[in-house]
């Protein structure tokens, strides 16, 4: 050993003189840090509420939900193919982890050759065919002095994690998308109904303007008004039963199932109750829970590594290489001491001129250090923005149904004086009816702002991301 050593360190310090300098790239962006930025009067004012679950669609108290977003996370070939992409990326890293190891090789051959008897070819071989053989193990490895190959791997290790990051980030829009379109289902069957009693209330007011026609009291003109907003309501309540058909798909196809398997849905049952407000240590929290955010920060630290493992490929490398083996013309003695071979060494490379080769490999790596900070940092502004605009919509949301619950109570309150008026003989039915539509316009808008509250909460917990995160955070 110390033979060997006296042998390399004197090459090392020659290769070291007349290796290639490594030129002055350096990266030119740098990482946002969330702890100075303004989160804003939205952010800084909420009132405080737990970090959301995993589970966070939960909250919507639906057990109908809650099957279709677990089926959605299993059967959904997003998900899937997010999770092969990890598996693909772990499968490199492997890879690259074995290049750090040494590597032992067997090699055998045997062929058959006429030999020429114009070379250095010994009787009786020389200018006739027999059988070439040999059969060797060689062994080899690469010092990685200056830990080119180490930082490869941790490079791909890093890729591995923002892999698991990114898989996770398509689990949480896919969760998302689901309720979403969820809430859609439910709004929709909430307008067919009120559709359906607006139709059911044209068709009394067109009874009534009949027989007030035939009783002399009303006029053809009347009759044929009503008559004439007959279609048009009969027309939306058909959009809407075609927008639950296409609801009803869209769900069974994030769920990773056939359109039919979606027609079986039933009425939702969504009651949300989750209180208006954000966790506390925003925005620096939101860094290591979301997993977009989470998955920058892996292509950063793995851009860097690339970087190191550029900057290494200038400086001269050592690979020990050694074999041992038999080689022997014919097979009678490829077994004997005589065809024994064997040979042990350092092997040195060293770049002198490549043509600009690797500069352009730093410059790569350095541009893509460069692309990926860049990236996180629009991540984390955008991630800032969702959750302000999220949390904005959510109070908006909130102050509207207060406002409407009021107006819906007045027009309840109308209607039943309407009424009232309408049975001491002090008004005539169509009275009541045209109260009665009141009730139903309001009726509908608050089902319209209970269904944008609940998309609302889903868009905010997607910008919090989606409960505790289920990959590693730097």
């Amino acid at each position: 050993m110390n033979v060997l050593r006296q042998a390399i360190f004197p090459v090392i310090g020659l290769l070291l003189a007349g290796c290639a300098g490594v030129p002055a790239i350096v990266p030119q962006s740098s990482l946002k840090d969330a702890n100075t930025l303004d989160a804003g009067r939205m952010i800084k004012g909420s009132a405080r509420i737990e970090w959301p679950e995993t589970a966070w669609w939960t909250i919507y108290h639906d057990p109908q939900l809650d099957g279709l977003v677990t089926q959605a996370i299993a059967g959904s070939p997003t998900v899937r193919a997010a999770k092969a992409r990890v598996a693909l990326a772990q499968a490199f890293a492997d890879a690259r982890a074995s290049a750090t190891a040494p590597q032992v090789n067997a090699d055998a051959s045997a062929t058959r050759e006429r030999f020429t008897a114009l070379q250095f070819i010994p009787p009786p071989w020389g200018g006739h065919t027999d059988w070439n053989n040999s059969a060797t193990f060689s062994l080899s490895y690469d010092l990685d002095l200056w830990g080119r190959l180490k930082s490869q791997w941790r490079s791909s290790v890093d890729t591995v994690h923002a892999s698991a990051a990114e898989a996770q980030q398509v689990r949480l829009e896919l969760e998302n998308a689901v309720v979403r379109s969820y809430i859609g289902l439910a709004l929709a069957f909430s307008l067919r109904e009120n559709a359906q009693r607006r139709l059911e209330q044209l068709d009394l007011r067109i009874a009534i303007e009949r027989r007030r026609l035939a009783a002399g009291l009303g006029t053809q003109m009347a009759v044929t008004e009503a008559e004439a907003r007959l279609p048009v309501a009969q027309a939306r309540v058909d959009a809407i039963d075609a927008r639950m058909l296409v609801l009803k798909h869209q769900l069974a196809a994030l769920s990773g199932m056939g359109p039919g398997a979606g027609e079986s849905l039933v009425r939702p049952k969504m009651s949300l109750d989750a209180p208006v407000g954000l966790p506390d240590s925003l925005p620096a929290n939101l860094v290591g829970r979301r997993p977009d955010i989470i998955a920058c920060r892996w292509r950063i630290e793995g851009a860097q590594s690339d970087i190191q493992a550029a900057r290494a490929a200038f400086y001269p490398n050592i690979n020990l290489v050694a074999f041992a083996g038999f080689q022997a013309l014919g097979f009678e003695q490829l077994a004997s001491n005589a065809a024994l071979i064997a040979g042990a060494g350092p092997a040195f490379s060293l770049p002198i001129f490549d043509g600009g080769r690797l500069r352009a490999g730093l410059s790569a790596s350095t541009a893509s250090y460069d692309v990926a900070v860049e990236s996180y940092n629009e991540t984390l502004l955008h991630a800032l923005e969702q959750v302000s605009d999220g949390l904005a919509e959510l109070q908006s949301d909130s102050a509207q149904a207060r406002q409407i619950d009021l107006a819906l109570a007045k027009a309840r309150k109308a209607h039943e004086f309407a009424l009232a008026a309408q049975r001491a003989g002090l008004s005539d039915y169509l009275r009541a009816l045209d109260t009665y539509d009141s009730v139903l316009q309001q009726e509908q808008a608050l089902a319209q702002v209970h269904a944008e509250a609940s998309e609302a909460y889903a868009d905010l917990m997607l910008a919090l991301g989606g409960g505790a995160a289920e990959i590693p955070a730097r």
